[in-house]
């Protein structure tokens, strides 16, 4: 997902559920607590992070109805290979379609 470069902090938008990403996130990084509705809070090998879901605008393809959320993603890593280390585990749980 990043590079060398990775951010400490981001905002994606993402065409998911909120259970689905509850699930991706806790096969990506093990179990995580939630501190406050649609607030994820955890630590890895690499940082510590935290990241909160707000809802938008749903995205309508006819008939189907996606559900969308605005995800704010902060990460603590004392080194930009410790934050490139965690975007990649989160992409591969994440990034899926090309997408």
């Amino acid at each position: 997902m990043f590079g060398a470069d990775a951010p400490a902090s981001t905002e994606l938008d993402m065409a998911i559920t909120r259970a689905d990403f509850a699930r991706q996130l806790t096969m990506a990084f093990g179990p995580v607590q939630a501190p406050r509705a649609d607030t994820y809070v955890g630590q890895s090998d690499c940082c510590a992070w935290s990241i909160t879901l707000r809802p938008a605008t749903p995205t309508r393809l006819g008939r189907i109805v996606l559900e969308r959320w605005t995800v704010s993603i902060e990460l603590t890593a004392s080194t930009s290979g410790g934050r490139a280390q965690w975007w990649s585990r989160f992409g591969a749980y994440f990034q899926k379609g090309g997408g």
